[in-house]
């Protein structure tokens, strides 16, 4: 048997994209304006998620008004900030304090899951041990989501933007003084603006080929392939930075690499790895390609001998909601999301990305990726 849920809240796509974290096979929801509490009521919903709205006094109404409906089978869940509960008065709090539960801003996802087990358990909540379970798992991903959405903002409005604007500044200038200027100017200017598009343009490709994986989209084909091709391929697109900072490169990885994965998911995390190698390393240094065999895997890796990585970072390095980006040693910015994204496409092909890093003293990446064999 099913067991009904009910959401409510004014943003009635964000109750919907909510909804679809609920298993189909053992819940079935339904979504609610705080107008249409009654129906709420008269459907008999067994568990109610009750979104913070804007107006606080809605928010005191209908905790009152459910809580005074409470019974056995009814569970009542505030998923807001504590904020949010502070604003209810002390009656209210009184009436529903066994049906309220109210995660702070901070709080930590495990934290959260502990506080809705605990409070589930203390309902006995009649779903057996696989529907508490289901609800954790559930609470989990949503969790996650929010915090995907909050980075996903994070970037569009600061790393999307910042390049833009010195795209923007040196084109307004050279439409100002085009007579002006002289024609080493007017290269180094061209140059600067074909880097900022660049820059663009990648952190758009990870965007949208992160926004497909979360979603579900994004289509996987892995197929047989040659390495050596990718690599070849991946250090040509990078040679003008490679010129422009005088980066010693090795590329010691000879003859065909033959591995089985999605060869753009892999085009993808190698692009991504080489990119910040040679972001990280300063005009002159070195920054090594090469390979070896593990088992059923090919191994390739990246090192470089740039400024390194420190321990705090290297704990944050492929969680989303951290920023650990920082600029290169030549100015150049990044979001943080390229990695995170490469990490999820390994282990998606069967493989894995990880690094070994001193700050001061370089980084070394390893694609690990599953060999054809």
């Amino acid at each position: 048997m099913k067991l009904s849920v009910a959401l409510i809240g004014e943003d009635m796509i964000d109750l919907s994209l909510f909804g679809k974290l609920l298993n189909p096979a053992t819940f079935s929801y339904k979504t609610y304006s705080y107008s249409g509490l009654h129906d709420v009521e008269s459907d008999g919903a067994a568990i109610i998620f009750l979104f913070s709205p804007n107006d606080s006094r809605k928010l005191e109404e209908a905790v009152d008004y459910l809580g005074r409906g409470a019974n056995g089978k009814r569970f009542l869940v505030i998923v807001s900030s504590l904020a949010s509960f502070k604003l209810l008065g002390g009656r209210t709090k009184e009436l529903c304090s066994d049906h309220l539960v109210f995660p702070s801003d901070n709080t930590s996802v495990e934290k959260r899951l502990d506080l809705y087990q605990r409070v589930l358990t203390v309902q006995k909540f009649n779903s057996g041990s696989e529907g508490l379970t289901e609800i954790q798992n559930r609470m989990l991903e949503l969790e996650e989501q929010n915090v995907a959405k909050d980075k996903f903002f994070a970037i569009i409005a600061h790393d999307l933007k910042n390049p833009f604007t010195g795209f923007l500044g040196f084109s307004e200038y050279i439409a100002k003084y085009y007579d002006e200027i002289t024609k080493d100017d007017l290269g180094d200017f061209s140059l600067r603006m074909y880097e900022s598009a660049q820059h663009v343009y990648n952190l758009i490709e990870n965007l949208l080929a992160w926004s497909k994986l979360r979603t579900g989209n994004m289509e996987f084909e892995p197929i047989p392939f040659d390495m050596e091709e990718t690599i070849k391929r991946v250090l040509k697109l990078c040679e003008s930075m490679i010129l422009k900072k005088e980066i010693n490169l090795v590329n010691s990885t000879k003859g065909k690499l033959e591995v089985f994965a999605d060869a753009n998911m892999i085009d993808t995390v190698f692009r991504n790895v080489v990119t910040n190698a040679l972001k990280f390393t300063p005009k002159g240094g070195v920054v090594h390609i090469g390979y070896f065999l593990e088992e059923e895997y090919i191994i390739i890796f990246v090192a470089d001998s740039g400024i390194g990585i420190s321990e705090e970072r290297q704990k944050k390095m492929f969680k989303l909601g951290y920023r650990v980006s920082r600029d290169g040693t030549d100015g150049e910015s990044g979001s943080g999301l390229g990695l995170i994204l490469s990490k999820e496409f390994m282990l998606k092909n069967g493989g894995d990305l990880y690094f070994e890093s001193n700050e001061k003293n370089g980084t070394k990446f390893y694609l690990k990726i599953p060999r054809l064999l």
